[in-house]
């Protein structure tokens, strides 16, 4: 009896307010998720920032899910600062489609990467804000290409100094 007291008061509690959920699904050997990611260069523009998976051999841009019905540029101002509480401004500068197979699975991923420059006095390494497994690097950008980075398209657009434009629009 208590128990269903409390069931319903939480049901009652959980009504109008909304979760959120990051845009991905699986059906059967397939995956389909969209992300967001920042290349984020400190003031001098030598250095880059990138992550690290504890047991992981590669590195990653920072970024993370888009949620549903979040648009790209406030999924990446919400994850860069979630993990590292820098606040920045981003311009869009590619999309990426990647398809990859892992553990059977097909995965099919949209990426929007962004471009930003931190100008505060940077740490060589620190831990992510919010998960412990996973370490900063703020590495020299004329040393990129003796770390393992993913997807592989990230080593030119590093490299580049280009942007595109982006409209986001809402009905």
């Amino acid at each position: 009896m208590q128990i269903g007291f409390y069931l319903n008061g939480l049901k009652n509690y959980l009504k109008g307010v909304e979760l959120l959920m990051n845009l991905d699904f699986e059906k059967d050997d397939f995956r389909f998720n969209a992300r967001v990611s920042a290349i984020i260069y400190n003031k001098e523009k030598d250095k880059v920032l990138i992550f690290k998976m504890d047991g992981n051999d590669y590195y990653m841009l920072p970024g993370g899910r888009i949620e549903m019905f979040e648009d790209s540029l406030t999924a990446i101002k919400r994850e860069i600062y979630e993990e590292t509480g820098f606040k920045l401004d981003y311009e869009l500068s590619e999309i990426q489609e990647n398809f990859v197979t892992k553990d059977n699975k097909k995965i099919m991923q949209y990426c929007f990467c962004y471009k930003a420059t931190y100008n505060d006095l940077i740490k060589d390494e620190f831990k992510c804000l919010d998960n412990d497994s996973q370490t900063f690097y703020w590495i020299n950008i004329r040393d990129i290409d003796n770390y393992n980075i993913v997807p592989k398209a990230s080593y030119t657009l590093i490299k580049e100094n280009s942007n595109l434009k982006h409209i986001i629009e809402r009905n």
